[in-house]
């Protein structure tokens, strides 16, 4: 029999060698939860700072889109937009207001969630498949193939928001009050004939208002056609919702796929440009602990990531065109113009300003590029506060 103090001998199961550490493994439930806490924490982070970003500058984004975008609206020439000033002065005269320069932004906005959680979620798993076998951190080509296989994923399954986001930006109609009618039903636009018949041509509800005017009633005085020109202007689409069921109505799943291809072509070479042109400007920052303890150093960096991001943006720019205006393509009130991406970039080049009209907007995008990161990167710190200081056991991290 044992002796009552040699507690491995009554208890083997519970013996470990000497000298080696007791360790304790969570519950997978927990760390689960953990996980999911930290995921929460980051999509509030990233999702709520590129939310308040994108809406700051919600305007230049629209002219920049309309600049890319205008000469295939039924306007006439003198009506287009030359640059960022007169856009500003003559856009809310109008279209109804100052806030005629936010149009798309919720739409823009509302991609941001699925968005920033599909690249949390599924950037880390790229990164795992591409990563060396010998076990040795990724160097720049498996971060290249992750981003880009990420980027051109994340492309195939929002791609139809951004279509959206494109067509309700560039919608120049007039925002007013129409009849609920017009809005349920098929819309009827009354036509006189020289015998005095009137003949009733059906429109789809969708096209209606943007398309079509109530002709004003028989006897009315002179002050009824303008009433019914003005309760007739509408939003072409008034919401994502109203732009998805129309587009795959009259164009199919086919018409939320427009560009996609440009879309995802140009990811590879803008992550390679931006990313290497990051590497090449960090590498010359001050690296003493003096100046990485500084309070100007953060912003130092988020000045380099500013400037590869401009830089990859603006080679890229002539894809980004011709990707706008065949999301715009066979759009409602609208031709088809272009038979392919190809034909719109023979046609932009040949009738509409050569080289140039591949990069109308560009000076916007990099005007609104250099003031976006600023706001992300203060929004971001500040929400990260908030968080912290609510819970300090958060994780989260800058995103420099």
């Amino acid at each position: 029999m044992a002796a009552s103090g040699d507690s491995t001998a009554a208890f083997p199961s519970t013996a470990r060698p000497p000298g080696k550490p007791l360790v304790f493994k969570e519950h997978w439930t927990a760390a689960l939860s953990d996980q999911m806490r930290l995921f929460t924490v980051q999509l509030v982070c990233s999702g709520g700072s590129s939310a308040i970003a994108k809406s700051v500058v919600a305007p230049l984004e629209r002219i920049k889109i309309l600049r890319q975008v205008q000469h295939m609206a039924a306007v006439d020439s003198a009506v287009r937009y030359n640059g960022i000033r007169d856009a500003l002065r003559r856009l809310p005269a109008r279209e109804g207001g100052v806030l005629a320069l936010w149009r798309g932004n919720g739409a823009n906005v509302l991609r941001l969630v699925p968005d920033v959680a599909f690249r949390f979620v599924v950037h880390d798993q790229f990164r795992v498949m591409f990563a060396p076998m010998d076990g040795s951190p990724p160097g720049v080509a498996e971060k290249l193939a992750a981003g880009a296989a990420t980027g051109i994923l994340k492309t195939l399954l929002f791609y139809p928001l951004d279509v959206c986001r494109t067509r309700i930006t560039a919608d120049q109609s007039i925002h007013a009050p129409v009849p609920l009618a017009a809005t349920t039903t098929a819309a009827a636009t009354a036509t006189a004939e020289p015998a005095g018949a009137v003949v009733t041509k059906q429109v789809p509800s969708t096209l209606a208002a943007a398309a079509t005017l109530q002709a004003p009633a028989a006897g009315a005085g002179p002050g009824a056609g303008a009433a019914g020109a003005a309760a007739g202007s509408a939003r072409t689409y008034p919401t994502v919702r109203a732009c998805l069921i129309s587009t795959l109505r009259t164009e199919g799943v086919r018409g939320l796929y427009r560009g996609v291809l440009l879309s995802m072509g140009g990811v590879a070479p803008y992550l390679a440009i931006s990313f290497t042109m990051y590497d090449e400007l960090r590498k010359r920052l001050p690296s003493d602990r003096e100046s990485t303890s500084a309070l100007w150093y953060p912003f130092l960096k988020m000045g380099c990531g500013a400037a590869a991001a401009v830089s990859a943006q603006t080679v890229v720019y002539p894809l980004d065109t011709v990707r706008r205006c065949m999301q715009m393509n066979a759009a409602a009130g609208q031709a088809v113009r272009y038979a392919s991406a190809t034909d719109c970039l023979r046609q932009l080049l040949r009738s509409h300003g050569g080289v140039r009209a591949l990069y109308r907007g560009c000076l916007t995008n990099c005007l609104k590029t250099s003031l976006g990161a600023p706001v992300h990167f203060i929004m971001y710190d500040a929400i990260k506060s908030a968080v912290q200081a609510m819970d300090p056991t958060t994780g989260v991290a800058s995103p420099l």
